[in-house]
């Protein structure tokens, strides 16, 4: 999956949230790390580990 993409559509406005697993949160970590718009982006976590990201207002 492309991260890296989504986080840029998220950030853009292209989609609303990106939902994280547990299972597939140390892929998105290697990517969320250098992403330089984090500021813009904030996560919730939520039930069983998982973590939903939207944008920041």
């Amino acid at each position: 999956m492309d991260y890296e993409q989504l986080l840029i559509d998220l950030r853009d406005g292209e989609i609303d949230e990106i939902v994280i697993t547990p299972a597939t949160f140390p892929a998105f970590q290697k990517i969320w790390r250098d992403f330089t718009s984090q500021n813009r982006i904030r996560g919730v976590a939520g039930k069983q580990g998982n973590i939903k990201y939207v944008r920041a207002n």
